[in-house]
């Protein structure tokens, strides 16, 4: 088994050990840990599964996840797509709802080894909850280092446009399309 299949294990041995457990059994759903490269050019972080992700165990695969297809494609050739919890959070009434702090900094240890031994060229932050991940406040289409922010896709679809001319902004600080 190599180092990436190993911190998966680990982020399922840990979820399973966390409350927010519950909600897939509760669901009938899966831990999601990634999709996409595993050595990764780009690597987009969001926040948590929806329901989805949940139900099909992988990242950005509903209606959020097309927005970010579609920014991807033509324009990014290596990618790699995880969240800060790996794990649906719900609200006592079922609906989904941002992880808190404490379930970021719960998973925040393994999720950091994933994308230490993934090595991304890029970070890009999805949302605000996956800039909490990386504790720092960051301002759209800006890159600091090599970590960039843009907002959640479901703003986007919440304001009736796709976000493409932000990530062709954001895109382009670092690889002129």
């Amino acid at each position: 088994m190599d180092e990436i299949e190993q911190i998966k294990e680990g982020i399922i041995n840990l979820a399973k050990k966390h409350n927010l457990y519950n909600n897939i059994i509760k669901t009938d759903g899966k831990i999601v840990i990634n999709r996409g490269s595993e050595n990764p050019d780009f690597l987009f972080i969001g926040e948590a599964p929806g329901f989805t992700e949940n139900k099909m165990g992988l990242p950005f695969v509903g209606r959020s996840g097309k927005i970010i297809d579609k920014w991807i494609e033509n324009r990014i050739k290596s990618y790699g797509i995880i969240n800060a919890v790996p794990v649906i959070p719900l609200s006592d009434d079922g609906r989904i709802r941002p992880p808190t702090k404490e379930e970021i900094n719960y998973f925040r240890p393994i999720i950091n080894k994933l994308i230490q031994k993934m090595n991304p060229k890029y970070i890009i932050c999805v949302g605000k909850s996956a800039s909490n991940f990386l504790t720092k406040e960051f301002k759209l289409c800006e890159w600091e280092n090599n970590i960039g922010f843009i907002y959640h896709p479901s703003y986007y679809l919440r304001n009736g446009t796709d976000g493409m001319d932000d990530f062709k902004k954001l895109i382009e600080k670092v690889q002129p399309i």
